[in-house]
């Protein structure tokens, strides 16, 4: 998730949550390529065990072969290629979801992108995946026809958010065009990833079984709440620990970082806090960790 999934949420998630795979924030194979050092930031990766996926954005198939080298050389375990984000100022420019519109070059930049891998790894015998992340489709659902597409590339994932461009994040996902694109990849290489609504790990492990899936994907639920990954609910003074520790890795991963890019996650932390309204009021004029303790130790 843009903005929210930097190196210090990744790592919070990855030792509180334990889940089964990690994504990065979106970033632009554009920025990539130049070296932009916003993009670099955003591929910062702690030492872990569990796989890494990079994931990418833009519609110029040349970037996206510079960007999947560079990706491959940083050690991540594979390249996830955005089709699904519904943002202005990304569809505009004809990236993210706006590529469902555009299939044929959706397709080659995922050819681009295979063949770039192929060449890379060569008889290493090193995994790395190449995935997409996408919706149903632009104004209506057309899984059918765009999922069939994306099956003929032979892509090791296919992430499906269960809603169309237009609904952005409105209204409830479909989980019945999930489980039709589940259908569809049954007898291809393909596996596929639900997204969409998940409230919890009981919740993800029914929507599994139920649509024959091989994963769900699980985002904004998780914001303050890395703990979902292992279906535990956390004492107040997790929260706390947690919440501390956050700040810490982020100055760690940022040492010139701007603390305001952390104050949307405390507040996320602090739901459920005593006078949480006024606790995250304060959180949202904090400027160090030393703000964050005070706050903390003011008889929570």
């Amino acid at each position: 998730m843009d903005g929210v999934t930097d190196a210090a949420f990744r790592y919070i998630a990855d030792i509180y949550g334990k889940p089964d795979i990690i994504y990065t924030e979106f970033v632009s194979v554009k920025g990539l390529v130049l070296g932009k050092p916003a993009m670099g930031r955003m591929l910062l990766k702690h030492k872990t065990k569990t796989p890494t996926i990079a994931q990418l954005f833009g519609n110029d198939p040349e970037l996206f072969i510079a960007a999947t080298k560079k990706v491959f050389e940083l050690g991540f375990n594979g390249v996830d290629i955005n089709m699904g984000c519904p943002d202005n100022s990304v569809t505009k420019r004809g990236g993210g979801a706006a590529l469902i519109k555009n299939p044929d070059l959706a397709v080659k930049i995922i050819q681009s992108v295979r063949a770039t891998i192929i060449r890379i790894i060569g008889t290493s015998g090193k995994k790395f995946t190449l995935s997409v992340k996408t919706r149903t489709g632009i104004h209506v659902h057309g899984t059918k026809n765009w999922i069939n597409r994306l099956l003929k590339t032979e892509l090791d994932f296919i992430c499906l958010h269960g809603r169309t461009l237009d609904q952005r994040y409105l209204g409830k996902a479909s989980w019945d065009e999930i489980g039709l694109a589940a259908l569809l990849a049954k007898n291809t290489r393909t596996k596929i990833l639900g997204n969409g609504d998940i409230k919890s790990k009981e919740e993800g492990i029914e929507k599994i079984k139920k649509y024959n899936l091989v994963g769900v994907l699980i985002g904004r639920a998780a914001l303050g709440n890395p703990w979902i990954f292992q279906g535990k609910i956390p004492r107040v003074e997790e929260r706390k620990e947690v919440m501390l520790k956050h700040c810490q890795k982020f100055t760690e991963f940022f040492p010139r970082g701007d603390f305001k890019a952390l104050r949307k996650h405390l507040t996320w932390y602090a739901k459920g806090f005593r006078h949480s309204a006024r606790v995250r009021n304060q959180l949202m004029h904090v400027n160090n960790i030393d703000d964050v303790k005070k706050i903390l130790e003011s008889g929570l």
